[in-house]
């Protein structure tokens, strides 16, 4: 039985769309571009602001608040007629791109949990091999909480997606000044989370259940 999945306007949650079997998700550059403009102009037209986010091949995290109680799956709803269609279309494929449904919870905790949850979808492409510094991945927005923006610019696109990003609290809380919290939070950065601390996204991830102290 799969659990309930509980949304908390005005609450901070982390959601995940993952590819059905561990499928990639993401072809090509283009794919992802038409998947962050699928999410940022469904999440401006549904009331969800968008705190972080991290694109690897195969699956998608996201740092939300959503301001009304459909915020959330109004979005992922969207996406899901809009990008899936394209993919599909653009691929020659038929048939579901997700596995089941998004998986989400509430980031209910201290300013430390938060930030944490911050750093541990800025830390997946590192741990799953594919960068050696979580700035270099130009596909989240790690670079622009760490004031590197200029490693990643020749991106992309037309549009800027950081421009549309709301820190968290906890974030600000990092410094009076650009530069202080960006520094602070790259130092961050490089203090990995244990064993533990990444079990219990995990499983809050997996479970659908509040991310506690």
């Amino acid at each position: 039985m799969r659990p309930i999945r509980k949304i908390s306007k005005g609450k901070l949650h982390h959601f995940a769309q993952k590819g059905h079997n561990n499928a990639e998700i993401f072809m090509d550059d283009k794919d992802r571009i038409a998947y962050l403009d699928s999410i940022f102009s469904a999440a401006e037209k549904n009331k969800l602001i968008i705190h972080a986010y991290q694109l690897l091949n195969h699956e998608a995290h996201w740092m939300v608040t959503p301001q009304l109680g459909d915020s959330l799956r109004l979005t992922v709803q969207s996406v899901g007629r809009e990008y899936v269609r394209a993919f599909n279309q653009r691929w020659g494929r038929t048939g579901t791109l997700w596995d089941g449904r998004y998986r989400s919870y509430v980031i209910d905790g201290k300013p430390t949990v938060e930030l944490n949850i911050q750093k541990y979808l800025d830390k997946l492409p590192k741990d799953n091999g594919l960068i050696r510094d979580e700035v270099q991945w130009k596909w989240s927005s790690c670079a622009y909480y760490c004031g590197a923006l200029s490693q990643v610019q020749k991106l992309i696109t037309k549009k800027n997606y950081w421009s549309f990003l709301f820190p968290i609290s906890a974030y600000w809380d990092l410094g009076n000044t650009p530069f202080e919290r960006q520094f602070k939070y790259r130092e961050f950065l490089k203090r990995s989370l244990s064993h533990e601390e990444t079990e219990k996204i995990r499983k809050s991830l997996s479970r659908g259940v509040p991310k506690l102290n």
